[in-house]
C-alpha cells in the first residue's frame, strides 16, 4: 500500500517532497507526557512510497539501536527515499539521562510490554496508547531496535509475529528475512513478551519488526553497523530506498525463545556464553550466597542456542538470567 505525501504524523511535521527534517516533538493535553520533548528526523523522499517507521530506545539504555537510529536519520540522502522514512531515535525519554535498566522512572514500567496502553492509565500506558494510536498505526512499516541493556550481552538476532493474515506475514517475513541476522525468534500469541511494540503494530496491521544487535552499554561500531546496515536492506527490500537490495542467508526460526529466571536470591556465576549451544539440563551457572555458599544450579531447559546473557551477577529472586532459543 502507498499513501499519498502525509503532512502530519500525529504530532510530528513531515516535510515536503525531497527534504529532510529534524527536531521535537511531544504530545500534548496530557500534562504527564507533555513535560517531556522526544526526538524526531523526518525524511520524504522525491517519489511516492511506503511510510516508514524506525524507533528505537524503548529501553533508555540500549545505546547501539539508539545511536544506529540517529545515524540512519542524519545519513539517508532524500534523493533516494521512496515514501517517507521517519526516525524516532530515542522512545524512553524520561530513563535516558538516568541510565535506566529495563524500565521509564515515571513509573517503573517496562515501556515495551504495555502496548496497546490505555489513554487513562499510568504514565507509560498513556504514551503507549499515544504512540501507538497517533503515530504507529499510520505507517506501513515499522522496525524497532534494540540492543542487549546496560547488563546484557547477546548475539544478533531478530524477533517477528506472524497475524494470520498472508499479505501481511509475507510483508514482515520479507523484512525479517533482509535484516541479516543469523537467527530469529518467530512468536505467537502464547510465548511473546506481552504488550510488545512490534507485536501490536503488526495486529493493528502494520509490517513490524524487532531487531537486536549489540548491548552491555557499549557502542561498539561494529554493532551499530549491523543495524544500519539491516535497517538499509529492509528498505531496499521494501521498496522505500533506492538502490539493489544485498542479498543475505534467511535466519534460522528458533522455536521457543525461554527466558531462564533465578528461583532465589544471590550471585549467579553463568557458565555459558552467547551463541552456545547446549543441551537440555546442562547446567549454565551456579547461584551462591554472600558468604559463596551454594544456593541453586541452573540448568538448561530445552536444548538451543544462548541468545542473550545478563552480565551482572546480583540477582534478585525470579531476576533474568538468560535466554535460550530452542532448536
Amino acid at each position: 500500500m502507498v499513501r499519498l505525501q502525509q503532512s502530519a504524523l500525529g504530532p510530528i511535521a513531515i516535510p515536503a517532497r525531497g527534504e529532510r527534517a529534524s527536531g521535537l516533538f511531544t504530545f500534548a493535553d496530557d500534562e504527564g507526557l507533555a513535560k517531556y520533548q522526544w526526538p524526531y528526523i523526518a525524511i520524504t523522499g522525491k517519489t511516492s512510497g511506503p511510510t516508514v517507521l524506525v524507533t528505537a530506545g524503548i529501553h533508555a539504555a540500549e545505546y547501539t539501536g539508539i545511536e544506529a537510529a540517529i545515524r540512519l536519520g542524519r545519513s539517508t540522502d532524500p534523493g533516494h527515499v521512496r515514501g517517507i522514512l521517519l526516525v524516532i531515535p530515542l522512545l524512553n525519554r524520561p530513563g535516558f539521562y538516568e541510565r535506566s535498566i529495563y524500565v521509564n522512572p515515571e513509573d517503573g514500567d517496562n515501556l515495551n510490554r504495555l502496548f496497546p496502553g490505555d489513554p487513562t492509565g499510568t504514565w507509560g500506558a498513556r504514551f503507549a496508547h499515544r504512540l501507538l494510536a497517533e503515530i504507529v498505526t499510520r505507517c506501513e512499516y515499522a522496525i524497532d531496535l534494540h540492543a542487549g541493556d546496560l547488563i546484557e550481552d547477546l548475539t544478533p538476532f531478530v524477533i517477528y509475529r506472524e497475524t494470520g493474515e498472508a499479505a501481511l506475514d509475507e510483508r514482515i517475513r520479507r523484512m525479517a528475512n533482509a535484516y541479516g541476522a543469523r537467527w530469529a525468534v518467530k512468536s505467537a500469541p502464547t510465548g511473546e513478551r506481552p504488550g510488545s511494540l512490534y507485536a501490536l503494530a503488526a495486529l493493528n496491521g502494520v509490517a513490524s519488526m524487532l531487531a537486536e544487535s549489540g548491548g552491555r552499554g557499549l557502542l561498539i561500531e561494529e554493532d551499530v553497523a549491523r543495524h544500519v546496515r539491516g535497517v538499509t536492506n529492509i528498505l531496499r527490500v521494501i521498496g522505500a530506498l533506492d538502490g539493489a537490495p544485498e542479498t543475505v542467508p534467511p535466519p534460522r526460526v528458533v522455536n521457543s525463545f525461554d527466558w531462564l529466571r533465578s528461583p532465589v536470591e544471590g550471585i549467579f556465576h553463568m557458565s555459558v556464553r552467547v551463541e552456545q549451544h547446549v543441551k537440555r539440563g546442562d547446567i549454565v551457572g551456579e547461584l551462591v550466597d554472600l558468604v559463596g555458599e551454594p544456593l541453586a544450579t541452573v540448568k538448561a531447559p530445552v536444548s538451543g542456542v544462548v541468545l542473550f546473557t545478563v552480565t551482572s551477577p546480583a540477582i534478585k529472586k525470579d531476576g533474568l538470567l538468560l535466554a535460550i532459543g530452542a532448536l
